[in-house]
Parts: structure tokens; sequence; C-alpha cells
């Protein structure tokens, strides 16, 4: 920004989601379990393939998406999408700040000619969206995640260029690969996009163990904004919101390749909703339940957080990341005890356990 320009209209804070946080007034949303009926979308996808059904159904109505989408150059950015075809690229969570670029401004000429759309994101940047449209539309659908934070594409670059040293040169990286099923889900990286289709990743590791993952999961890199986040809370900002949710109490959708919680905010979105309802199992929450939307006090700021992003710029990526996210002994019997529990296929025995434990 040159501030050089500024003329004090205050253009720029009247459109800020960060300074007037918009949300829905319906206090009592309606939540549901949802799964794709076709399961290699379910793979793909990081939860139940929600998203998938409701951009097909955008589709069929001659309709465009917006999502987020991984480069080959292992960037990610939203895009426009027209095809059903093309939906496979939004499918499987990025971890990384995605850049609009001008897909508002493509949004808002599509919808004043009448076409429907729908577009993906974080609560501010669908509250950006807003801001920018100046008003609601009847033709679209505003579908804004359970978002923990937004990580640093610095950080994640540095992760990259260190990877490749031993890797090569990688065109795919899935931060939910679900090849260990929904349960044990695991950072993995590809050669080229036809790679993934096969399953042939070069490296896999999960949560406890990929130093993104631990780095992404503890908030040390995380935007300083997320850590007074104005949108983490039982209100949200668009139609629908989508979500994880690990166990749904019901053996039909507990198979261990992933569910969708959704919560519709408003009657537009129920009724977008019951559209796809051939195209997905669903499953309704009682009236009012809020599981898994409201989400506050994620972040807390690390006390080396500032050291950390000053190294960033000055150390070699292997010394940075040793020095931030060794892996070291603890963390290696951490990955193989997740990673006998998987081989000897007892997660849902553990998950069970947990179940009695917890509602005793």
């Amino acid at each position: 920004m040159n501030v050089e320009m500024c003329v004090e209209c205050g253009a720029c804070e009247k459109a800020c989601p960060g300074l007037l946080v918009a949300r829905n007034e319906q206090t009592l949303p309606r939540a549901f379990i949802v799964q794709h009926k076709e399961d290699i979308i379910r793979y793909q996808s990081t939860s139940g393939g929600a998203f998938t059904a409701i951009a097909e159904e955008i589709i069929r109505r001659d309709g465009v998406v917006f999502g987020a989408v991984m480069t080959e150059e292992l960037t990610v950015k939203h895009i426009l999408v027209s095809d059903i075809d093309g939906l496979a690229k939004f499918r499987n969570s990025k971890y990384v700040q995605s850049e609009i670029g001008n897909c508002y401004k493509q949004a808002k000429s599509l919808l004043n000619e009448g076409r429907w759309v729908c577009f993906s994101g974080t609560p501010c940047q669908i509250n950006g969206l807003y801001k920018f449209l100046g008003k609601d539309y009847d033709n679209m659908i505003a579908v804004d995640i359970v978002c923990k934070s937004v990580p640093s594409p610095l950080v994640f670059a540095k992760y990259v260029e260190w990877k490749q040293l031993s890797e090569g040169k990688l065109s795919d990286i899935v931060f939910r690969d679900k090849k260990r099923g929904f349960l044990y889900c695991t950072m993995a990286h590809y050669k080229t996009h036809e790679a993934r289709k096969e399953a042939k990743d070069v490296y896999r590791r999960g949560s406890e163990s990929d130093e993104w993952l631990r780095l992404f999961l503890s908030g040390k890199i995380s935007r300083r904004s997320c850590m007074s986040c104005p949108y983490q809370t039982t209100q949200r900002v668009g139609d629908i919101t989508l979500g994880d949710i690990w166990e749904t109490n019901n053996l039909e959708f507990d198979d261990n390749k992933g569910s969708t919680l959704i919560h519709v905010w408003t009657e537009k979105g129920i009724a977008f909703l019951d559209s796809i309802k051939n195209n997905v199992k669903i499953k309704q929450f009682p009236e009012g339940n809020q599981r898994g939307v409201e989400r506050t006090n994620t972040i807390t700021l690390r006390i080396n957080r500032e050291e950390l992003f000053d190294e960033v710029h000055k150390l070699p990526v292997k010394a940075f990341f040793e020095k931030y996210a060794p892996y070291s002994m603890k963390v290696r019997a951490k990955q193989w005890g997740r990673y006998l529990i998987w081989r000897l296929h007892l997660h849902n025995v553990i998950r069970h356990i947990k179940h009695i434990v917890i509602h005793k």
C-alpha cells in the first residue's frame, strides 16, 4: 500500500473485515452430518466431501465456484471453476494463507449477470467478500470454514525448500491425505498430480511428526491477527459453515472415511442443502446444536514467535526447522506409536474407549 496516495476517504476502513465484523443474527443454526455418496470424492476430500456436493449443484445451475487451490509452484490461491471436473482442485484443506487476487471482482460481475456463485473461504475472507459486494445476493451461496488460524506463506515456502533438498522437485502436497484413513490423516508429498492420483507418495508423516503441521497446530507461525480473531464464535458470517467431525455416534457414518459437520445459518442455505440431498448421506443434529463451530482462544502468543520470524530470514532452512520443530526421539516415538495403532487397526477401539470415558 502506498500511504502517500491516501486521500483519507475512509473507504478501506469501511470495507475492512477485521475492523467491521459481520455475523448472521440467527443464533440457533441447524446442524447436519454430511457425506458425499461417491467414495472417491470422500477419499480426496478432507472430511466428508460436502463442499464438492455443494459445488456440483452450483455447476448444474450453470454457475461458478470460487475456492482455494494448490498450484504446481506450491502456493495457494483462489480461483474460479465452472465445470465438474475442475472441482477436484478444491478438495482437501490447504493450511496456508490463500491469495484472493481479483476473485471478489469476478464474483460480483457474475452475480450481476444473474449467474449462481458459490464462494468458499475463511470467515474473514467471506466477510471481505460481503464488504466488497455491498449486499447479499439471492444467487450466491457463501461457505465459510471452521478455521483454526492462517499460517505464514513464508514459512511454508521454507518448508517446501527444505523438503525438496531430499525429495527433489515436488508438484503436489496434501495436508490431510487419507491413505491411512480419516482418523490418521497425514501430510503427503507427491512428485506430480498424477502420482497423487496413484497414491505414489515420496513422503508421509502425521501431525505428531511433520514439521509444518506441528508448527501450524502449535500456533507458532500463525498471523498475529489470528490470535484475537473476532470470527471464532458460535455465530458465523456465511450461509453455510463446514468443519470436521471425528465422532458422529452413528456407525453408518463412522467408517473412517470422513464426515463433514455442516451448520446452516440462513433460509437460503437450508433450501440449497435440500437441493443436494440426493447426492449425499445426511443426518440432522438436534436443533440448536453448536458442536464444532465455536472455537475460541485456540491460538496463544508464543514467547519466541518474533525470534522465529526473524530467524526464518537468516537461518538455512535445515537449521531453522531443526531448531523450531526438531525431529527428536520423543517425536519419533509418537510417530511410531501412531503408526502401530494404524497397522494394528486399533483406531476404532481407542475411539470407543474415549467415547465411553467422556460420556459415562
